[in-house]
């Protein structure tokens, strides 16, 4: 894979995690055109960076646990 569509792929994650608006790790993994275990890569990728993400049972979506917005994501 690219840099570039890793790049895209994690904002396109990052902002679908922002907007709670993910749905389950499968709906997840067809929305971002990745596998199960990519995904799970990107996932810790994220956490690596610092962010904290969650996963809601009741509303099926992941969440940043603690996030502070600002300009710069990652």
């Amino acid at each position: 894979m690219r840099f570039v569509d890793k790049k895209q792929k994690l904002d396109y994650l990052f902002e679908l995690i922002d907007n709670d608006n993910t749905g389950t790790a499968d709906e997840l993994c067809k929305k971002i055109c990745v596998s199960k275990r990519t995904f799970v890569r990107y996932l810790q990728d994220l956490r690596d960076l610092g962010y904290q993400i969650g996963f809601c049972t009741q509303r099926k979506t992941y969440y940043f646990v603690e996030y502070r917005r600002c300009n710069a994501r990652y």
